[in-house]
């Protein structure tokens, strides 16, 4: 079992802080980052432009394949071991993307990268446990949720603005002073925390990556018609790979995900998540269509209209945070899901004649519901789960927001397929079905919250 520690002093505390944020904001900013520069990698790489994509894709796939091995190393060797190595393979990844003289290169180092981003990711969420007090650990899920949208919602601007005075390799060693900087800290900072120790699943994580591998690769398929059939199969793999899995972790002594972390506050609150997730990602693929098409913005108008959304995120965040360590974070989720929901439900009836402040307002809406539910979920979820079972747990929540998003992204896919019409058209169906689903969420909280079990 793993052993608990003091929490340290506050100033340590807060160098413990800056070098597991900084570092979370690295792994999650190199995940959209370079989507702006693909065009350009496409012709300074003399590569088709379709293989490009493969760029963002090989992160991906390999940090969502690698996220339930890499939480569940943590929980074997520690998590400052996990840091220590994770941060720097990050960094020296970054600098062979830099130095990749061909796309072939380039697409195996940001394999690397996915890989290292799984070992760093594995390791905050466990840590605020052992460094946090518990009246205090919902303001600091709520700072790493803000980091986390940050960084996701960032990367294409800061990229774009890193290619306007540098080449293409300066989005990747950007991070060599980020990383070279977390891992100073965190060698110096980060506790010790003794791990459990004993036999790593391998055979468990070979199953749950594959899993992972052929549903995110099935559901990239569903956007067109000629690949629908391999997408279907791909989907139905999947099905007998989870099947597979679950027998197995059932069988072995110690499991990469363990069934006991799937009692009823946990999971309930982890199906919550997964359709605010879903409802976010159905929104952020359909919305550029409505502004584009329906509305005839310029890309950069509907990139523009589209900040409310992570500027609420990080301004509000990290009070509901704040909140959620006095208030039922239970009743913040609820109340955050129903106001996205409604947000959401007021982008599908926008007007095609709606003025630039009333497009704010709503996506802005959008953004304050899922700041106000994130953080105290998150908390409900960590709470939930037993100490020695904590890096299983930031597993889930992230794999979780992975294949949440992509299962979103994919709904979207499959109505524009169906539709087989203007996708602008039918932006509006996209958005009432993830209101949907996240009002589903909602449902979800109030019975978490009727049932009290919340605390």
């Amino acid at each position: 079992m793993t052993s608990p520690i003091p929490a340290p002093p506050p100033v340590r505390r807060g160098f413990v802080l800056a070098a597991l944020l900084s570092a979370t904001f690295m792994a999650t900013v190199d995940a959209s980052i370079v989507n702006v520069a693909l065009p350009t990698l496409s012709r300074e790489l003399h590569a088709p432009a379709s293989d490009t994509v493969w760029v963002t894709t090989a992160f991906l796939l390999a940090a969502a394949c690698c996220i339930p091995a890499t939480a569940a190393l943590g929980d074997r060797v520690g998590r400052r071991r996990l840091f220590l190595v994770g941060v720097p393979a990050f960094t020296l990844a970054s600098v062979a993307c830099a130095a990749a003289p061909t796309l072939g290169v380039l697409v195996a180092a940001r394999v690397a990268q996915g890989v290292a981003s799984a070992l760093v990711l594995a390791v905050p969420i466990p840590v605020y446990r052992h460094v946090v007090p518990p009246e205090r650990l919902g303001s600091v899920l709520g700072l790493n949720a803000m980091v986390v949208a940050l960084g996701t919602s960032a990367g294409p601007a800061l990229g774009g603005l890193l290619l306007t005075a540098l080449p293409w390799p300066w989005l990747f060693l950007v991070n060599v002073p980020v990383g070279l900087t977390a891992t100073l800290l965190g060698w110096r900072f980060l506790p010790g925390v003794t791990g459990r120790g004993g036999r790593f699943d391998a055979l468990g994580s070979v199953w749950i990556a594959a899993a992972i591998a052929s549903f995110l690769l099935g559901v990239r398929g569903l956007g067109s018609t000629s690949t629908l059939p391999v997408s279907t199969a791909l989907l139905a793999a999947t099905a007998v790979l989870v099947v597979l899995f679950v027998r197995h972790e059932k069988r072995t002594a110690r499991p990469v995900v363990p069934p006991a972390l799937f009692r009823r506050p946990f999971t309930l609150a982890v199906l919550t998540a997964s359709c605010s997730f879903f409802g976010q990602s159905t929104a952020f693929v359909a919305l550029p269509f409505l502004f584009q098409q329906s509305l005839g913005d310029s890309a950069l108008r509907s990139a523009l209209l589209f900040t409310p959304w992570p500027l609420v995120i990080v301004l509000v965040a990290p009070l509901s945070g704040r909140a959620a360590d006095r208030v039922d974070p239970t009743l913040l989720a609820l109340l955050g899901l129903t106001v996205m929901a409604g947000g959401l439900v007021s982008l599908a009836l926008l007007p095609e004649d709606a003025s630039t402040a009333e497009i704010l307002v709503r996506t802005g809406l959008c953004g304050l519901g899922f700041a106000v539910f994130q953080s105290p979920n998150n908390r409900d979820m960590m709470s939930a789960a037993p100490l020695q079972h904590a890096g299983s747990a930031a597993g889930v929540l992230n794999l979780n927001r992975t294949v949440s998003q992509s299962t979103g992204s994919g709904a979207v896919s499959v109505v524009f397929v169906a539709a087989g019409a203007s996708a602008g058209q039918h932006v509006g169906l996209v958005l009432a079905l993830g209101a949907a689903v996240t009002a589903v969420g909602a449902g979800l909280a109030g019975l978490r919250l009727a049932g009290g079990t919340s605390r």
